[in-house]
């Protein structure tokens, strides 16, 4: 299911309010999320219906309970907004070469498919099927991507200073040795 950007928010304000150490039930969270135009409030309600229906999440009175589907879908908008840097910011190159490989069984293929599409938005190169190579350190945004997705098993981070087609990766990230 794709969210769209209210939905992505008021998802994100449930999870920021279940970090905070309130239990899956948020009381009152609708008092304070809800937005105060009139025409916000419209977008919001249609919203929150929208969710409801979609079985995203539960209401009961001034109550909001996310679904196990809820649960799942807060955790991948969290996902989301994990940005994997590094070339982009023109850091410096320490000569290592940062490698995730992945066997990730069918039963988790959306999980799987969501993962590579975020290693490719991520600018990773793929150098085998599931053999991937960037110059950064991105061992804690790959390990909070996998958890939240809940196929941190089947993930591997590895580090290496050689790689064989070194030279083109270095031509690929417009890396100087």
């Amino acid at each position: 299911m794709r969210l769209s950007g209210n939905q992505k928010n008021i998802l994100k304000a449930i999870g920021a309010c279940l970090l905070i150490g309130t239990a899956l039930i948020a009381p009152n969270i609708l008092q304070i999320i809800k937005p105060k135009g009139s025409k916000d409030r419209y977008k919001f309600k249609k919203t929150i219906k929208k969710l409801f229906d979609d079985k995203v999440i539960y209401l009961s009175g001034e109550k909001i309970e996310l679904t196990n589907k809820g649960v799942l879908l807060m955790k991948q908008a969290q996902v989301e907004d994990i940005q994997i840097s590094g070339w982009k910011n023109k850091e410096k190159w320490n000569s290592v070469w940062h490698l995730v490989c992945y066997d990730i069984p069918e039963k988790f293929k959306k999980e799987r498919d969501y993962f590579r599409r975020k290693l490719i938005e991520s600018n990773f190169y793929q150098i085998q099927l599931s053999l991937w190579v960037y110059p950064y350190n991105c061992k804690e945004e790959i390990a909070i991507i996998a958890q939240n997705l809940g196929i941190a098993p089947f993930v591997a981070y590895l580090n290496t200073d050689y790689l064989p087609q070194q030279n083109k990766l270095l031509d690929r990230f417009g890396l100087i040795k």
